[in-house]
């Protein structure tokens, strides 16, 4: 071997076992990044509940939405039969004749007026 080869293996070697001692030095503090894993898998957990709260009020609310429907649906059906019947009876008060309607006037407010004495 050459002394050229030699001093470049030296050289090689040197800068081998330099590297080596200088990256034994350097450390990672693990226990910070535990710490900060720690906190924000605690922050996912708290907004997870919050989350869960927050499904089962929208269940609730759509629940009673879903019987407030049912009501509104029951009440238009009530509100057609009533307006059926008005429309019956006004119906049929175009065909009474004078003394039908007189009759008709006089029996029902003459009801209202025993209420009052």
């Amino acid at each position: 071997m050459k002394i050229d080869q030699r001093i470049l293996i030296v050289i090689v070697i040197g800068m081998l076992g330099y590297s080596l001692f200088l990256n034994n030095s350097i450390q990672t503090d693990i226990q910070l990044y535990e710490n900060k894993i720690s906190n924000i898998q605690t922050k996912i957990d708290s907004v997870t509940k919050l989350n869960k709260k927050l499904d089962n009020k929208i269940e609730t609310l759509h629940t009673k939405l879903e019987l407030i429907d049912t009501d509104i649906v029951n009440v238009q059906k009530n509100i057609h039969i009533i307006k059926a019947n008005t429309n019956e009876k006004v119906n049929s008060v175009d065909s009474y004749s004078f003394t039908e309607l007189e009759r008709f006037f006089a029996t029902r407010y003459y009801k209202g007026l025993d209420s009052i004495n």
